[in-house]
């Protein structure tokens, strides 16, 4: 234990770029009186609005926020709710050197209702055609202009960011320069991940990679021993109340239980994930104590109300 502490408190200035799909995300929280005349549905009474960064801008924000610097590369449109993200990164100190802007497309905008202490609704306004090779080439070209990396995150949210050719380009640049590359993935581009350092499926997402059905601890190891076999990467498999699984080249898998003590909200558990994970492995921390980290980092987070991201000395504080 005493070793971890030492390696969160190397998090300082480690260099992680993050490459995917940026959102913001918009809370408006209200107070629920009465049923509408006009359908059956509640009418809320808005007492408060917020805007958070979303997707692979949270990731960022958790690398920030843990103590590292963060690089983000992605696309956003030439619209209001850009600048309002923009404004948000500039906050946390996160690099939007890497951030193209695509007349073709908007801002990637989730907005959440939230009323009685509980999400009744959640409205997404996006563009999810894949970004054309000019894109491609550019953010590629962003990449290899910053210097020292020490891991890259594909954060891979399916709504056009991530292409086949992008992932050929940064595994290519990783390898050369000896980086890490985590993947937090979708089950589309599963096949485009392959060689990568570590993918971090959830229970579902496994399930629609492998096509086995999840139902116990047996069936978990048998999808995480696949992936381990078709992928060519490490893997970590999150199970929510279940806590995670690792399965790493050459070893037994390992598992760690959830150490959640309140679960509010899960919305963008897997962000912390993957940021510490990044931030724990870049320090030289071996697998399966990167996965305790993260899994303690995600616990945090569930305690939570929406997208917030972990800060090192809550962690810390957890660890002490």
């Amino acid at each position: 234990m005493k070793d971890l502490i030492r390696y969160l408190k190397q998090f300082n200035n480690k260099k992680i770029a993050v490459i995917g799909d940026l959102m913001l995300d918009k809370y408006v929280y209200g107070e629920v009186e009465r049923i509408s005349q006009e359908a059956p549905i509640p009418i809320i009474r808005v007492t408060d609005e917020k805007y958070a960064p979303g997707g692979a801008a949270n990731v960022a924000a958790n690398i920030s926020t843990l103590g590292g610097d963060a690089y983000l590369f992605g696309i956003v449109g030439n619209d209001y709710y850009k600048d309002i993200l923009l404004d948000k990164l500039y906050s946390l100190e996160i690099s939007t050197d890497g951030i193209l802007t695509n007349t073709k497309k908007n801002t990637v905008l989730k907005t959440r209702i939230i009323g009685l202490e509980q999400q009744l609704l959640r409205m997404d306004k996006e563009n999810i055609e894949y970004i054309g090779d000019q894109f491609v080439k550019k953010l590629l070209t962003n990449l290899k202009d910053v210097d020292d990396l020490s891991a890259i995150i594909i954060s891979d949210y399916a709504k056009g960011t991530i292409t086949e050719e992008l992932l050929k380009g940064v595994k290519e640049f990783a390898q050369k320069n000896n980086i890490i590359i985590i993947v937090d993935p979708k089950p589309k581009h599963h096949s485009w991940y392959k060689g990568v350092t570590l993918i971090t499926p959830n229970r579902n997402e496994s399930q629609k990679i492998t096509g086995i059905t999840i139902e116990n601890e047996d069936s978990i190891k048998e999808a995480g021993k696949k992936l381990l076999r078709e992928l060519s990467s490490n893997i970590i498999i999150t199970a929510g109340n279940k806590g995670m699984y690792v399965f790493e080249k050459g070893k037994k898998p390992v598992h760690i239980p959830a150490v959640a003590k309140e679960v509010y909200d899960v919305t963008g558990a897997g962000d912390t994930v993957v940021a510490s994970l990044a931030l724990a492995l870049s320090c030289g921390v071996n697998l399966s104590d990167a996965a305790e980290i993260s899994n303690i980092a995600a616990g945090i987070k569930v305690g939570k109300r929406g997208t917030s991201p972990v800060h090192l000395e809550e962690l810390l504080k957890s660890f002490e």
